[in-house]
């Protein structure tokens, strides 16, 4: 467009005036209304004007370009051509000062995947009271709508004629079932529905701790710290601290550096043979300058923005909500290395968890164990077409002796196929998966768990919801790896476990060493089981704990840092 390169100021308002027009057109198609809003976000500050209503439109749009009548392949083609659209608006937000605002972009933008998902299982509690025949009809069309687009109806020889006409079902299904929203929000006291959430419901998050939300955009860099109030009557807060000395460009050159630190370590499967792990002290020397990194130029600053001083027990807890290539590096392990001095590591300060989302987090109450509480525990220490895993056995037999009074179903190789494994899993309430896991980079639905007789994979996981599920411990490979194409979605094995119902999870950033598995496996549940009495919310305290101890045994970074804590 002219006015991109020589324009008059007349041009420049004609310009705005008609992108604002195209964006907020009823009638519009969907993407020409959103592209129109980011190009008018993105000149309103050549004209001193604010580009927050431009914004707020685009977003708006965002749930419905990449809606549910799309299959998984095409939401995330779509997000990822979106990409840093979300970050430039919190960033935007975050300079007008409106930090509510910010927060609540934040959210509507993140796990847009998971969100059209979760709401074919929204609660109708409230609905079902108020309008019965409604939510009944609403439940009805999003049972028929999940059913099609997790393709239970599709053979493996499905031909193109059956395709064709499924995805013309879902589509016909999804415009139905998005009708029915509208009449919905339509009703008194349903004017949310299903819709972005507000920063009062989304505030209550930070009741056990600060939620931190890193923004990383191409002109600034900022945390949001989301802080409890100081009393149960007093509202949340938002605290803002600009990360001045840090930038997207340098969040990019240490996800590569890692990257190719990864590669170069041979960290790639659960695997017990230590001499495909190349280059130690290289390697260390390289993991050290990004852990240093990140502590001086991102963590550090926030903790001191916090008022947080380094303490020797009783640790608190903090949350971390990454966006971009942050999601991607280790800001849990952050700190100088090469000092002893206390004070210079965040686990001096708190013990870390993350979030792919603040709704993650939300209505997460630890429930009243029950009196058939179960625990499943899968070993596999010599699936069929994959490295041996030994160490699966030990640290099963493990988890048998320190849960001694409670029941236990132990799936231990050929008895761990998919179908046991699965159905078992609904059944119970803490998971644990000693196994091969794989992190697909071409379709992340099709990540998953190497059992006995096939892969257990994120599709067929979230297929179904596990409503007994509390916790997961996810002793595998790439279990919380995600998609870089995609990074706000968190498309990985963790996030799909807490999307099923887990509310806290342990998972890996990347390999694990057979031989350390155990050691952790037996660490944590050691503190989560004390007097025998299960505590999901001990977790990240467990963890933390756990990883410590390995530390401190002259592990190498790629050995302990893997290891993190998601969720409650």
């Amino acid at each position: 467009m002219r006015f991109q390169y020589n324009y008059t100021r007349d041009e420049l308002k004609s310009a705005i005036s008609a992108l604002s027009t195209a964006a907020k057109s009823s009638t519009g198609v969907l993407m020409m209304r959103f592209r129109a809003a980011i190009m008018w976000a993105s000149i309103c500050p050549v004209d001193d004007q604010s580009p927050m209503e431009a914004f707020g439109i685009a977003l708006h749009l965002l749930p419905r370009i990449a809606w549910i009548g799309l299959t998984l392949v095409e939401q995330r083609a779509l997000l990822g051509e979106i990409g840093s659209v979300v970050r430039d608006a919190v960033s935007a937000a975050i300079k007008a000062k409106e930090l509510e605002t910010a927060v609540e972009w934040v959210e509507q933008g993140r796990s847009i995947i998971w969100q059209n998902m979760l709401g074919l299982r929204s609660p109708l509690d409230d609905l079902r009271r108020a309008h019965p025949k409604l939510a009944a009809r609403f439940q009805r069309v999003s049972q028929k709508l999940e059913g099609y687009r997790s393709n239970k109806r599709l053979s493996a020889d499905a031909d193109e004629v059956t395709l064709v006409d499924v995805a013309r079902k879902s589509s016909r299904l999804a415009t139905e079932w998005e009708g029915v929203i509208d009449e919905i929000r339509r009703l008194p006291n349903f004017e949310w529905f299903l819709g972005a959430k507000r920063f009062d419901k989304l505030a209550c998050v930070a009741v056990d701790g600060p939620v931190v939300i890193l923004n990383v955009q191409r002109s600034r860099c900022d945390a949001l710290a989301l802080m409890p109030g100081k009393s149960k009557d007093s509202k949340a807060s938002v605290t803002h601290i600009p990360l001045a000395n840090f930038s997207q460009e340098r969040s990019e050159e240490l996800s590569r550096s890692l990257t190719k630190l990864l590669i170069s370590a041979g960290v790639r499967f659960r695997d017990s043979r230590k001499s495909e792990r190349l280059g130690a002290v290289a390697t260390d020397e390289n993991f050290a300058e990004i852990l240093s990194i990140l502590w001086l130029q991102v963590v550090k600053p926030v903790l001191d923005g916090l008022g947080y001083q380094p303490r020797t027990d009783n640790l608190p807890r903090i949350w971390w909500c990454a966006t971009g290539p942050l999601a991607f590096l280790p800001i849990h392990a952050a700190g100088l290395y090469d000092t002893d001095k206390v004070g210079e590591k965040l686990s001096d300060y708190v013990i870390s968890s993350y979030t792919p989302s603040l709704t993650a987090l939300l209505e997460k109450s630890q429930p009243v164990v029950q009196d058939d509480f179960q625990i499943l525990a899968v070993a596999q220490p010599s699936t069929p077409h994959a490295k041996p895993l030994p160490g699966t056995v030990h640290e099963v037999e493990r988890i048998e002796d320190l849960a001694s009074g409670l029941y236990i179903e132990a799936l231990v190789g050929e008895d761990a196929t998919v179908d046991r494994v699965l159905e078992s899993m609904k059944k119970s309430n803490w998971i644990h998966l000693a196994c091969h896991g794989e992190q697909d980079l071409r379709d992340p639905m099709q990540s998953g768990f190497l059992l006995q007789d096939g892969r257990l994979t994120l599709s067929i996981i979230t297929r179904e919801p596990m409503p007994r599920a509390d916790f997961a411990f996810l002793s595998a490979c790439q279990t919380a790896t995600g998609d870089q194409k995609v990074a706000e979605e968190v498309m990985h094995l963790a996030g799909g476990m807490l999307f099923s119902g887990c509310q806290g999870v342990i998972a890996t950033m990347w390999s694990i060493e057979d031989d350390d598995a155990p050691k952790v496996a037996e660490d944590v549940y050691k503190h989560m089981l004390k007097k025998g009495q299960p505590k999901r919310t001990e977790a990240a305290h467990a963890l933390h704990g756990a990883v410590e101890r390995l530390r401190k045994s002259n592990k190498r970074f790629v050995s302990w840092v893997p290891f993190i804590h998601l969720g409650r």
